[in-house]
């Protein structure tokens, strides 16, 4: 089987580099190759199985023919494949079905762009996708329904929320806005009256919550914009990079990153917005078994900040102690 699979993404590849190249005359090979998620030398050997290929007759100009200029390559004869492959009626399927499920998603905002994409996929695939398709709508969770409920009776609420970058669980009113979903993650974006400002709070963090007998409260608040992400910085936030062994992975769990690449060992690489308070909290928590590097700067002079405290502290047992 494994073999059959090679072939098939052999064959993926293939499909793509004719079409590709005939746009992008002269791209290097190690370029396609991170475009399209393998070696330099996989695409060599793709390119020479393609000038095998063509249409019937396999006479001069029926053949693919490929060009190399130093690292660099192009197609001379294309042999119709001017455009990739068209999707499958089972890919096509797919997708639609995907897009429909994410229409009904509890959480989602607004559906304009996910029925606007829907209904063109739905239009170039025509009926190669199979339809009538019933889909069932994920079920919300018990937070998402009372939140829901509190917003359309326009009550406060009362909510238990565990805050990562302390790592303590406080209880404080808010006055529900909306909620949405990002990534998969369902957020409520509500007036916090403990901070006197907008807050957006995870609802996989929420603990225990209750619409109270109140109305929610109005406030002049601007939308927020979502397209940068949830995490909105403070000014005296320091971008760093960490690198994580397994056993430190959960912090891409609670932590808003800007972007996670895995690492062989299991591990990953996160680089996030962070205060250097919570970095030093952070920096202790994970602690040798969680940090396979202090490579970052800002992550070195935690670690030396969280080691003379803790040097401080050992010696202030050791006098007691004499």
């Amino acid at each position: 089987m494994g073999g059959i699979g090679n072939q098939r993404e052999q064959l993926r590849r293939m499909s793509l580099l004719v079409p590709f190249l005939l746009t992008h005359p002269g791209t290097p090979l190690g370029d396609l190759a991170s475009e399209l998620g393998t070696t330099p030398a996989q695409i060599r050997r793709d390119l020479d199985t393609l000038s095998y290929c063509g249409l019937p007759g396999q006479g001069m100009g029926d053949l693919i023919e490929v060009v190399y200029d130093g690292d660099r390559v192009s197609i001379t004869e294309n042999a119709g494949m001017v455009r990739p492959l068209q999707l499958t009626a089972a890919e096509a399927s797919s997708l639609v079905i995907a897009l429909r499920a994410l229409a009904q998603s509890p959480g989602t905002v607004s559906h304009d762009a996910i029925l606007s994409a829907l209904a063109k996929l739905e239009g170039a695939v025509g009926s190669r996708v199979a339809s009538p398709v019933t889909v069932e709508a994920e079920p919300a969770s018990e937070s998402a329904e009372l939140l829901r409920a509190a917003l359309g009776a326009e009550r406060a609420v009362r909510i238990d929320y565990w805050t990562a970058s302390r790592d303590e669980v406080g209880s404080r009113v808010v006055d529900p806005i909306r909620l949405f979903r990002v990534d998969g993650v369902d957020y409520l974006e509500a007036w916090c009256r403990r901070a006197e400002a907008v807050r957006t709070f995870r609802l996989d963090r929420i603990g225990d919550l209750a619409a109270l007998d109140e109305p929610l409260q109005r406030h002049e608040a601007p939308e927020r914009d979502l397209s940068e992400g949830v995490y909105t910085p403070s000014e005296g936030d320091v971008e760093v990079t960490l690198e994580l062994t397994r056993a430190g992975r959960w912090v891409t769990e609670y932590y808003d990153t800007e972007s996670v690449r895995d690492r062989p060992d299991g591990g990953a690489e996160v680089r996030l917005l962070i205060s250097p308070e919570t970095l030093d909290r952070l920096v202790t928590q994970l602690g040798p078994d969680g940090l396979a590097s202090y490579s970052d700067p800002a992550v070195a002079d935690a670690a030396a900040r969280v080691a003379a405290r803790s040097r401080a502290a050992l010696e202030r047992y050791r006098g007691a102690a004499s």
